[in-house]
């Protein structure tokens, strides 16, 4: 039972989401056609599995709103802004409903208002503000679904001996899914169904009213008579009309017609189309806790893995050598292929965001169109889930410090309608996520002029700034240029929540504005969580590791020309200078000295222009590391920790905030 209920709850929030998308569609564009079947079909969706599944009131509200969409679709009601408002309160209704069955297994609230509302707005309808209707509006759903022969498939049709066409009206049952079970269950003993009007898996979902069609051919020689007795007075079927349609068919066919009357090949959103019983299934579905369990485990295979490959380096025992690269191939192996299965697509977060965008923007009386692209691109889940406030920050930003009203748009000589797009794409093991806006842009001046007032830095410092150095200080805490606080932050508010939530998992952060024209900000994210190479360096009875991805080179101090400027170290290399960070200072790592043979450690220039100095270093090697949260998240210097073979645990080094 909990795999079911399981399951109901995650099929109920893939419904919503869709339902969000597609009510958001048809707002933008009322002769949608695609879109009110959309909507039609998965409100009634929810409703019979909320019916199915006991939950009364979310099946009631569901009942109402396809009540309502059924008035749209058949061009009795016209698409409104304030019909719309009350769709999308329905859907908030139901969404609320589904988190509470899902945390408590119960509903807590009453949407009997919502309710009224939507039969209200019904039994209100006079008739006569007729929209531009989907389709052309004046067939009934009960005379709408009909198939074309030719849409059968070819391999079983033309070579079946004869086919037949069944309309069946089911019973009073209590339940379209279970009566359907059984119906499709016992034909399916002895014919071949090569068809359904709703679709084959549309029936076997209960997703129909209080009919369906099918088109089968007999497994032995039969005529239309056998069938309507074999069928007539089923225990679940009120009546059955049975047609022999097999010259049809066979004429259609022979036509090399491979379409619909209406030019279709067929309805890709869940119409009428044949199931392949012979595809492979190529997909399952996994619950994380199962993935997460399994990524531990690989965890405790990476260690063991350094274990034993220390050991052995230790006793000396060369003749295992050959086993050990074949046992660190199989593991590597094994990484990759659960890293694979950690991966889910952005689309998983930002599924969300068009209706976000939709109720800001309705709110501020803006007129703003929202963008996706690259958002099938799949991350690793856990760094996706804690980039879904940042994103969210950054689009609530883009709509109310980004975008202006629409006047203002116009004054300035733009379209009065703003646009945000969300764009992801993906290189090796990088994704990058940019928020870009056509608005009012970032004023470097402004923001110099702020920090200023804040006293983030000296004047003299500020006027030094290059511009893209002007745009990271919104980064720093509590620097905005929004003067007056709103319910959604200004640009600056919270930025450096996002960069430090962006830095915790490996990720940069970059901002590009044209003054009038438009901001973006982008962010470069791994793919999958951080299991990578590391530098183990000593200092005193402590050890450290720092990402050898961040390593330029390693040297020996009496090697190299250092000079003390000011109490402190500098290093010259290739006409270049460095600040020294001594790790023992720096981490306070107790009695701790300095000596001639200790190493110095210069961090890459592209990363940060700066040399670290440790006692000693003791090799590398490949770890998983494993990042800190809520307190420790912000401890500056520290990245993150890993756990070695002998079970020692080391802090891995953040050079950037060192």
């Amino acid at each position: 039972m909990s795999d079911v209920f399981d399951t109901f709850i995650r099929e109920s929030q893939d419904d919503l989401l869709q339902l969000n998308n597609s009510l958001l569609a048809l707002e933008d564009n009322p002769s949608d056609a695609e879109a009110i079947d959309a909507v039609f079909r998965v409100s009634h969706n929810l409703k019979g599995n909320f019916g199915a599944m006991g939950f009364e009131a979310p099946s009631n509200l569901a009942h109402a709103l396809e009540d309502l969409l059924d008035e749209v679709r058949e061009g009795n009601m016209a698409v409104t802004s304030d019909r719309m408002n009350l769709l999308f309160e329905a859907v908030d209704s139901l969404d609320e409903m589904v988190t509470q069955i899902a945390k408590s297994g119960e509903v807590q609230l009453d949407p009997s208002g919502t309710v009224s509302q939507l039969r209200a707005e019904i039994d209100g309808s006079d008739g006569d503000e007729v929209a531009a209707a989907p389709g052309d509006g004046n067939d009934s759903a009960e005379d709408s679904i009909d198939v074309p022969f030719d849409t059968l498939a070819e391999t079983e049709a033309a070579t079946a001996d004869s086919i037949f066409h069944l309309d069946l009206v089911i019973g009073d049952g209590e339940s379209n899914l279970v009566d359907a079970m059984f119906i499709l269950g016992d034909i399916q003993d002895g014919y071949t169904v090569h068809a359904g009007v709703p679709a084959i898996t549309d029936i076997e979902s209960g997703e129909f009213e209080d009919r369906f069609e099918l088109y089968v051919s007999p497994n032995e020689e039969a005529d239309a008579d056998d069938i309507f007795e074999e069928y007539d007075g089923h225990r679940y079927l009120e009546s059955v009309e049975v047609a022999d349609v097999t010259e049809d068919v066979k004429r259609g066919l022979a036509d090399g017609d491979s379409t619909g009357d209406d030019g279709s090949t067929g309805d890709e959103s869940g119409g009428s189309v044949l199931d392949n019983h012979d595809t492979e299934i190529e997909s399952i579905r996994v619950d994380v806790t199962t993935i997460d369990e399994l990524y531990n485990q690989v965890e405790e295979m990476v260690t063991s893995r350094i274990k034993l490959r220390n050991t052995i380096e230790e006793l000396g025992v060369s003749e295992v050598e050959k086993e050990l690269s074949e046992h660190d191939k199989i593991t590597s192996r094994i990484q990759d292929t659960v890293l694979e299965m950690r991966l889910v697509p952005v689309r998983t977060i930002a599924g969300h965001f068009p209706r976000l965008v939709r109720d800001i923007a309705q709110e501020q009386g803006k007129e703003i169109t929202f963008e996706m692209t690259g958002v099938d691109i799949e991350m690793d889940r856990s760094i996706l889930n804690e980039m879904r406030d940042p994103l969210v920050h950054l689009i609530r930003n883009a709509i109310d410090h980004g975008i202006e009203e629409p006047d203002i748009r116009e004054a300035k000589g733009k379209s009065r309608e703003g646009t945000i797009e969300l764009r992801g794409t993906r290189e090796r093991d990088t994704v990058t996520l940019a928020i870009e806006d056509d608005g009012a842009g970032l004023d470097p001046e402004r923001l110099r002029k702020k920090a200023i007032e804040k006293d983030v830095m000296s004047p003299a410092k500020v006027q030094s700034l290059e511009r893209s150095e002007v745009y990271e200080l919104i980064f720093h805490p509590g620097f905005s240029t929004n003067d007056e606080v709103t319910d959604i932050s200004g640009r600056g508010v919270g930025m450096d929540v996002v960069n430090r939530v962006v830095q915790s998992v490996d990720g940069d952060i970059d901002v590009e504005s044209e003054p009038g024209e438009g901001t973006c900000v982008t962010l470069t994210l791994p793919v999958s969580v951080a299991i990578e190479r590391v530098l183990f360096v000593e200092i005193g009875d402590e050890a450290y590791g720092i990402p050898i991805k961040n390593v330029d080179d390693i040297s020996v101090i009496s090697d190299l020309d250092i000079q003390s400027i000011d109490n402190s170290k500098i290093l010259s290399h290739d006409s270049k200078t460095y600040p020294i960070i001594d790790l023992g200072e720096s981490l306070s790592v107790p009695e701790t000295e300095q000596h001639d043979d200790d190493l110095i450690v210069r961090v890459k220039d592209g990363i940060r222009k700066v040399a670290l100095r440790c006692d000693g270093m003791n090799g590398q090697e490949e770890v998983v590391i494993k990042p800190f949260h809520g307190s420790l998240s912000s401890t500056e210097g520290i990245s993150g920790a890993s756990v070695l073979g002998e079970g020692d645990v080391v802090m891995i080094l953040d050079v950037e905030s060192l």
